[in-house]
């Protein structure tokens, strides 16, 4: 494997909304030197394929997490959904607009979206955004097959896929008969 084969997720997106890595929590800080501090010994031993994989699994884990920060913490500052903490964290003076509305947490947006995925029949619509789709075509191509596992196929979209086809953005994906993947149509 190469170095330049590595997608960098949480790169991209970071350059794509245009926020610094200084504006994100600091858990998320340290992940991110710890990601650049094992990508310089990829570059040191570009044959490490172990290694490689656990950078690709890394990067997918950190996009998920900076997109995370991003739809929650930033949309809420930009609806003036002002948390005095939040705001003080990241170093951004506190607001006295004093909106009622709390601000809800990550966790909390995951279970009220499992419940209602759950409580909904599927239809297959239009699901999903660019980052998704970016990861799972990661996935694929690091596998050399246009399949992915039913398992990484969860954690990215945050739910049961659908079946016998899920819609992730622009993609189409079907699930292979007596296979746990499901493949790029």
């Amino acid at each position: 494997m190469s170095i330049d084969k590595l997608r960098v997720f949480h790169e991209e997106l970071l350059q794509e909304e245009e926020v610094k890595v200084s504006e994100l929590p600091t858990e998320i800080q340290g992940r991110i030197r710890g990601f650049n501090l094992m990508r310089k010994k990829l570059q040191n031993n570009p044959n490490d394929e172990k290694l490689f994989v656990q950078l690709q699994k890394q990067a997918v884990k950190l996009g998920d997490d900076v997109q995370n920060f991003i739809e929650n913490d930033y949309e809420d500052d930009d609806n003036d959904d002002d948390n005095d903490d939040k705001e003080v964290k990241r170093g951004k003076p506190a607001s006295s607009k004093g909106n009622d509305r709390k601000p809800v947490s990550s966790k909390s947006n995951a279970n009220n979206d499992d419940k209602s995925s759950n409580s909904k029949p599927t239809t297959g619509g239009k699901f999903g955004n660019s980052m998704m789709e970016k990861k799972i075509m990661s996935i694929m191509q690091s596998r050399g097959d246009n399949r992915i596992k039913i398992t990484d196929l969860e954690s990215i979209i945050g739910k049961e896929p659908d079946y016998p086809e899920q819609q992730v953005n622009n993609i189409k994906l079907r699930k292979v008969f007596l296979s746990s993947d499901y493949r790029l149509v």
